[in-house]
């Protein structure tokens, strides 16, 4: 069966029966709270007075909507949860030796600095940014090593003399 479409205000083609606006990219999109209103009051009009829908059809499908809602809402605070998270652990690189994997190969260097692009963290190491998605490893550098300010070697600790 083929439902008749007439054209939109806009241009577009509108659905005869739902009123809806047709589009080619539907499967594309998800129905929004007015789409559905809108398919709630056409099925309410047109439904047959013999056979009305039952409540419990029509509290189904009001309970399946909100839960589709809150799902969506719950999938944006994850986001930005997921996001905030990132945010705070980035400082936790500062300082330390980071190996990222990078099309031209690993690199391995003292994270320099955070910087964000696009909102997303990323590590700088020798003045280029890493997402922090690329790391591959993480250690804590080795300590610097004194050197002697006279001789420009590093200082050595004499051996412990025994006294007899």
């Amino acid at each position: 069966m083929t439902i008749p479409s007439l054209t939109g205000a806009k241009g577009a083609p509108t659905d005869a029966i739902t009123g809806l606006t047709l589009n080619k990219n539907a499967g594309k999109q998800a129905l929004g709270a007015d789409d559905f209103m809108k398919l709630l009051t056409t099925q309410l009009t047109s439904q047959d007075p013999m056979n009305p829908m039952k409540d419990t059809e029509f509290i189904s499908q009001m309970a399946n909507f909100t839960s589709l809602e809150q799902m969506r809402s719950l999938s944006a605070s994850f986001a930005t949860f997921t996001s905030d998270q990132k945010m705070s652990a980035a400082p936790a690189f500062l300082g330390r030796q980071v190996t990222v994997s990078d099309p031209t190969g690993d690199v391995t260097g003292i994270v320099d600095s955070i910087t964000l692009k696009n909102g997303i963290p990323a590590l700088v190491i020798n003045g280029k940014s890493y997402e922090t998605k690329l790391i591959t490893g993480i250690s804590t550098p080795p300590p610097p090593i004194p050197a002697d300010s006279t001789s420009g070697s590093p200082l050595l600790t004499p051996a412990p003399t025994t006294q007899s």
